[in-house]
């Protein structure tokens, strides 16, 4: 029985010393942990306290920027476009956004602030268009799925019944006869070059046929690139087809064609704000476009960027910064319709374009750009960072576009923010500054295009959706800004900004010397 009981009496034994350890030791445990506790706290706060997202000190101008202020801008933009059809396009609320940031300027800037006026074509479909073949059998196909009336594509006409001629070819010689007929180009040719020619030749409507890799009929716009007052638009129809339906037209002898259409030349501007300080002869523009599509109010596309530089501008006057390289701050009008005010400044600048407002400009030399940043969509609801590609610029721009990349990049590697490099080919503003030789970079968070499942576990949000719902939509308000990418990107913009306005040998940078 002692053998039995023995164990039963060695456990009692052991819990008895162990709470008699415990109650000797605990307090001593208890203070142990505390101590672990606090060097925890301590070491957390020195981490903090060096970490590259705690330097307000070195870098005060990043941080003096208003989110709040910024977001203010936007429900102001909001507010003209509700007074204008919920748009501020350039026949809608963009003159009323550039009286409004001319009055910021003129009450809290520190600059020389003007407009630059050009004349743009806008293009507008009151109706969707019609198209049907009637003989030898009728067939009538689906507007934006078997055929689109191009962007530009003429004013509106109802043809009947109209004789149709294939061209295989370009050009005028190889064409052949196509005086009042409807022309179905099969050809890969260059759309408003060859359309036109067709209009001069008689033509009363052209059709240009895709590829067979292409399942959309294409909106893309027929007009020179680089349009400029006085330069000739499209009168006759022009649609895009769908390589099957071009298979039945090519085959057809009769079509009906309808379109409502009408393209107007209208006024509108730039607004440029030129520092009063800085070195001249290394001048910086800083630029976002001010205009939305004419189908919505475009907060994020682009009031987000356009309040950025507006804010930026105002708090580099507040805190009385001193640029050593002149700030040029512009707002771009007109680029929803291909670039125009980018384009009208650049080539007004660097190719002596003028037109009946020119004497009233002040003078920038073309020579004293240094470099161009684009800010196009900074606040997109699912975003992704982006920072544009310098070596995607052309050969004479591409070592300052990489050295602008390299800005950025600091900012972001500083902060231990997640961000992507992506193409710098075209679709903003940058596009006439590196197609002229001027190193150019920017910011942005997307658009329509879709976040990938590897890039949602890298920088959260939703995969397999757009990074901009509402991009050119009615919806693009208040509600589609992510605030969280607008503090970051527009802080980005604000560091670019006031780093490269500082460089005392900001062409030394931009060309790649070693010493920086």
């Amino acid at each position: 029985m002692s053998s039995t009981s023995q164990p039963l009496l060695g456990t009692r034994s052991t819990d008895t010393s162990v709470s008699a350890w415990w109650a000797s030791r605990s307090r001593d445990v208890l203070s142990l942990l505390t101590v672990l506790l606090l060097l925890g706290t301590g070491l957390g706060i020195w981490v903090y306290g060096t970490l590259p997202t705690s330097d307000p000190s070195t870098n005060p101008h990043e941080y003096a920027l208003s989110t709040d202020n910024i977001r203010h801008h936007l429900s102001k933009l909001l507010d003209i476009a509700r007074e204008h059809n919920n748009s501020r396009s350039v026949t809608t609320g963009h003159s009323a956004s550039g009286t409004y940031v001319l009055s910021q300027l003129e009450r809290f800037g520190n600059c020389d602030a003007h407009k630059q006026r050009f004349v743009s074509p806008v293009w507008t479909v009151t109706q969707p268009p019609t198209l049907c073949v009637r003989e030898p059998y009728r067939v009538d196909y689906i507007h934006e799925t078997d055929f689109e009336l191009m962007r530009y594509g003429g004013r509106s006409a109802n043809i009947t019944r109209g004789r149709v001629a294939v061209a295989r070819a370009c050009t005028a010689d190889k064409v052949g006869d196509v005086g009042g007929r409807v022309v179905v180009v099969t050809s890969k040719c260059l759309l408003f070059e060859t359309a036109f020619m067709l209009e001069q030749m008689g033509a009363r409507a052209v059709v240009f046929v895709r590829s067979a890799q292409y399942k959309q009929p294409s909106r893309a716009r027929v007009r020179l690139v680089e349009w400029r007052e006085g330069d000739p638009l499209m009168t006759i129809p022009v649609l895009s087809a769908t390589h099957s339906v071009g298979q039945v037209l090519t085959h057809a002898s009769r079509v009906d064609i309808e379109t409502h259409s009408q393209i107007d030349e209208v006024e509108t501007f730039n607004i440029l704000c030129v520092g009063r300080t800085g070195d001249p002869r290394n001048t910086i523009i800083v630029g976002a476009h001010l205009d939305s599509v004419r189908n919505g109010p475009g907060i994020n596309d682009n009031g987000s960027g356009s309040s950025s530089i507006l804010e930026i501008q105002l708090t580099l006057a507040h805190t009385k910064f001193d640029p050593h390289n002149r700030l040029v701050f512009a707002w771009w009008g007109a680029e929803e319709d291909g670039l125009l005010g980018s384009r009208h400044f650049v080539h007004t600048m660097a190719h002596n374009w003028t037109n009946k407002w020119s004497v009233y400009e002040p003078r920038i030399e073309w020579s004293d750009i240094a470099l161009d940043l684009n800010f196009d969509m900074l606040a997109s609801p699912n975003y992704i960072a982006l920072v544009h590609n310098g070596t995607d610029a052309p050969r004479n721009a591409r070592i300052g576009s990489q050295r602008i990349q390299r800005v950025f990049e600091n900012y972001f590697a500083r902060h231990q923010y997640t961000y992507e490099v992506t193409d710098m080919r075209g679709g903003s503003d940058f596009l006439p500054f590196v197609q002229n030789g001027v190193p150019a970079g920017g910011v942005l968070t997307g658009a329509g295009e879709l976040k990938t499942i590897k890039e949602r576990l890298v920088h959260g949000g939703l995969a397999r959706a757009a990074l901009d719902t509402c991009y050119h939509r009615d919806c693009d308000t208040l509600l589609n800004i992510n605030i969280d990418a607008l503090q970051k990107m527009s802080r980005a913009a604000m560091y670019a900004v006031s780093t490269l306005a500082s460089t005392v040998d900001l062409r030394g940078y931009l060309a790649g010397h070693p010493e920086f």
